[in-house]
C-alpha cells in the first residue's frame, strides 16, 4: 500500500492552505475559553470533562470540513487521475485522503489540550494526564469515525456544494438523531400500527457517532456529555470502531465506481 506518500501529500497541501494553522488556531482560542470557563466559577469542572464537551462538537465539525473536498475536490481537478498514473492504487489515493484529515483534526485536538491544560495548569487546577489522553484517544476515534463517514458519503460526488451539503446533514442527523429516533417511532406506531419498544429505541441511540463517543466517556471515568442510551459503558467503542471500518469499505467500493 502507497497511502503514506498520499497522506504525506496532502498533509503538505493542508499545510500550505493553512488548514493546519487555522484549525489548530480555533482549537487552541477555544480551548483556552473552555479552561478559563472551568476554572473560573465555585466549583472547578475537571479538565477532561471539559475537553470531551469540546470534542463532542468540535472534532466531527472539523473532521468533515476537512475531509468533505478531498474526493470531489481531486475529481474536479484532475488530481486523483494524476496521482493514479504513478502506482497508486484507489484504496490506497482513499486512505491518503483520509489519513492526511484525520491527521490535521488531530493536531488541533493536541493544541486544545495543551492550552487548556496550560490553563487549569496556571490557574491551580487538576491536570489528570492519564485521563486526558483517555479523551485524546476517544477523540481519535471520533474524529475517524466522522471521516470515514465523510469519505463513504462523498466518494462519487464530483460537487463540492452536493458533498457540503451531504456532510453537514450527516453531522446534523448524528447530534439530533434521539429526536429522528422518536420521530420515526411516532410515525411507525401512528401509520403502520408499528410499535417499538422504549429499549430498542435506547439501544439504538449508540448508533450514532456522537452518541457511542459520549458512551465510550463513561470508560474512562467523565460523567455522560449527552444521552447515550440503556446500553453497558464501553459500548461505544466498539460502535466507533464499527463505523470507521465498515464506512472506510463502503468508500473505497463507491470510489472505485468512479468514473474518471
Amino acid at each position: 500500500m502507497t497511502w503514506p506518500v498520499v497522506a504525506r501529500r496532502d498533509l503538505r497541501a493542508l499545510r500550505a492552505d493553512n488548514s493546519l494553522l487555522v484549525f489548530g488556531g480555533f482549537f487552541a482560542l477555544l480551548a483556552a475559553a473552555v479552561a478559563y470557563g472551568g476554572t473560573n466559577g465555585p466549583g472547578v469542572t475537571p479538565l477532561p470533562a471539559a475537553l470531551a464537551l469540546l470534542f463532542l462538537f468540535a472534532v466531527p465539525l472539523t473532521a468533515g470540513t476537512l475531509t468533505h473536498e478531498a474526493v470531489p475536490g481531486a475529481v474536479a481537478s484532475g488530481r486523483v487521475r494524476a496521482t493514479l498514473s504513478l502506482p497508486h492504487s484507489r484504496p490506497s489515493v482513499l486512505a491518503g485522503a483520509g489519513a492526511a484529515r484525520l491527521a490535521t483534526t488531530l493536531v488541533a485536538v493536541l493544541a486544545a489540550i495543551a492550552v487548556a491544560a496550560a490553563g487549569y495548569a496556571l490557574r491551580g487546577a487538576a491536570v489528570p494526564a492519564v485521563r486526558v489522553l483517555a479523551v485524546l484517544a476517544l477523540a481519535a476515534l471520533l474524529a475517524a469515525a466522522f471521516v470515514a463517514a465523510t469519505l463513504a458519503f462523498t466518494a462519487r460526488s464530483t460537487s463540492t456544494t452536493l458533498a457540503a451539503a451531504t456532510t453537514y446533514g450527516f453531522f446534523a442527523v448524528a447530534f439530533f438523531w434521539p429526536i429522528a429516533l422518536s420521530l420515526g417511532r411516532v410515525v411507525l406506531a401512528g401509520q403502520f400500527g408499528v410499535r417499538i419498544g422504549d429499549g430498542l429505541v435506547d439501544a439504538l441511540v449508540v448508533a450514532s457517532p456522537v452518541y457511542a463517543y459520549a458512551n465510550a466517556l463513561t470508560v474512562v471515568g467523565v460523567d455522560p456529555v449527552a444521552t447515550t442510551g440503556a446500553v453497558p459503558d464501553g459500548v461505544g467503542v466498539a460502535v466507533l470502531f464499527a463505523w470507521t471500518v465498515a464506512a472506510f469499505a463502503l468508500a473505497a467500493r463507491r470510489f472505485d465506481r468512479v468514473d474518471l
